[in-house]
């Protein structure tokens, strides 16, 4: 019986067409692929917790060394009345170097204000030597106009505020 099922069976391979064990050829494939992804997918997941775990650790001995590092830093938390009074003392030099920066700085910001109101003044004066001196050279005698109706003598083209 067993050489006729044996028998049975290669006749059927024989009558399959060549289609037939195409498609079957590519059913095989298909699983091959759908199997390679599977364990590359438990590979990859694997990885990614391995990385996760590694980074976990890292964190934590790092966070270890720094509070290690933070208490050896940290000065002893004893108090003194000599240390107090040096902070006091501190503390008001520093108050003292703000005032006096404050009052550099009001100086400093007046200085210019009053040195625009010079030169202001010193142009003024130099518009009138001119305009005498432009008077003169003409010899029109507009300056003794000007001083009777009052009016200041001005180019056209400057401002007076």
């Amino acid at each position: 019986e067993q050489w006729y099922q044996r028998r049975v069976r290669e006749a059927v391979v024989s009558t399959q067409s060549t289609g037939e064990e195409r498609e079957r050829h590519l059913e095989e494939k298909r699983g091959d692929i759908l199997a390679e992804k599977v364990s590359y997918k438990k590979m990859m997941e694997q990885k990614l917790e391995t990385i996760s775990h590694n980074r976990e650790v890292i964190s934590q001995e790092t966070a270890k060394v720094l509070e290690e590092k933070k208490k050896l830093r940290s000065p002893p938390q004893v108090r003194s009345t000599e240390l107090d009074a040096m902070q006091r003392k501190l503390e008001e030099k520093r108050a003292e170097r703000m005032k006096l920066k404050a009052n550099l700085q009001m100086t400093m910001n007046s200085l210019p204000v009053k040195r625009t109101v010079n030169l202001e003044a010193e142009k003024r004066a130099m518009e009138e030597r001119r305009w005498k001196e432009l008077e003169q050279s003409r010899g029109t005698g507009c300056s003794d106009v000007h001083q009777i109706s009052g009016t200041q003598r001005h180019p056209p083209h400057v401002m007076v505020t």
